[in-house]
């Protein structure tokens, strides 16, 4: 009887082991609700970082853009000539403006139809982006460019004339615009039997602001300057 005794003291209760697999199970309950916890809370740090360091860059980007200026490289300087209406553009009439003037002559064999072609892929893209800018093509070779050669060779290029005029007029009066004021080559004197046509001139397009500064120069031929001019015309 002793030893019968001291055996059931020995061996627990089914009701001790019900709580004590009771607590067992409320145990690895909490740890695995503390785990779970720590995992979501993990999750959501690395999300918030992930989120943070893929708006940063644009948004220092941004500051930068708005805190920078685009540079003043000169003033464009009166001048007056007529389009390819024969009517009177000068630097008054376009004063309030903003726009991109490119360099050309229609009788040019090489790089003119090209920067026309830029031109006319501009104008399309801004009808987009930039609806107010204004297109203006000074001729190089006005001798020859007159106002009827002008909108012929604009209706080559399908040219919408609403924004974009072609200027010609007094050979000084050009040479002077290009050289004093936009700062760009002019040399030559044309040639049909010379390979450049005789005449040497710059191929950049220049952006130009509502008070005639010259804001940016922008290669022709380059594809991500032509992106380029386009935001930077938006800013002014």
């Amino acid at each position: 009887m002793a030893s019968e005794a001291v055996a059931s003291q020995r061996t627990p209760s089914a009701l001790g082991i019900l709580v004590w697999a009771f607590r067992l199970w409320a145990f690895r309950l909490w740890a695995l609700r503390l785990w779970a916890l720590r995992l979501w809370a993990l999750r959501t740090r690395a999300i918030r970082i992930s989120a943070l360091l893929l708006v940063l860059p644009s948004a220092v980007t941004g500051c930068k853009r708005g805190a920078d200026p685009l540079p003043k490289l000169g003033q464009v300087g009166a001048f007056s000539l007529v389009n390819q209406d024969a009517t009177s553009v000068s630097a008054d009439t376009l004063r309030g403006k903003v726009w991109v003037a490119d360099f050309f002559f229609t009788r040019c064999p090489t790089i003119c139809p090209r920067i026309t072609r830029r031109m006319r892929a501009l104008q399309i893209a801004a009808a987009r982006q930039v609806p107010a800018l204004s297109l203006i093509s000074f001729s190089v070779d006005p001798e020859n460019d007159s106002p009827p050669v002008l909108r012929s060779y604009a209706q080559r290029f399908d040219a919408d004339l609403k924004t974009w005029s072609f200027l010609t007029g007094d050979l000084e009066v050009v040479k002077r615009t290009v050289v004093d004021g936009f700062k760009l080559a002019l040399d030559g004197k044309p040639d049909p039997g010379a390979e450049n046509g005789g005449i040497i001139h710059g191929s950049h397009l220049v952006l130009v602001d509502r008070t005639l500064a010259i804001r940016g120069y922008y290669r022709s031929d380059d594809d991500e300057d032509m992106t380029r001019i386009l935001e930077d015309a938006a800013r002014l």
